[in-house]
C-alpha cells in the first residue's frame, strides 16, 4: 500500500483510482484524479525532498 501524498489516504498501487505520477525519480499513487491534479499543480508542496530545489544529496538544500 502507498499513501496518497495529497490527502494521505492509503492507496493500493495496483488499482490506484487516481493513477500514478513519476516525479524526480519517485512514484506517487493517488486515490482520485482530483488529488493527482492537485499534486501536478504543485508537486514540491506534496513531495518534500524532491524537485529542482534539491540536489542529489538529501541533506544538501539549494535555495
Amino acid at each position: 500500500m502507498a499513501t496518497d501524498p495529497v490527502c494521505k489516504k492509503e492507496v493500493d498501487e495496483k488499482s490506484a483510482p487516481g493513477g500514478k505520477v513519476q516525479f524526480w525519480g519517485a512514484r506517487f499513487y493517488f486515490c482520485s484524479v482530483d488529488c493527482r491534479n492537485t499534486f501536478r499543480h504543485e508537486p514540491e508542496k506534496y513531495a518534500p525532498g524532491k524537485g529542482p530545489n534539491y540536489s542529489k544529496l538529501p541533506d544538501d538544500w539549494r535555495a
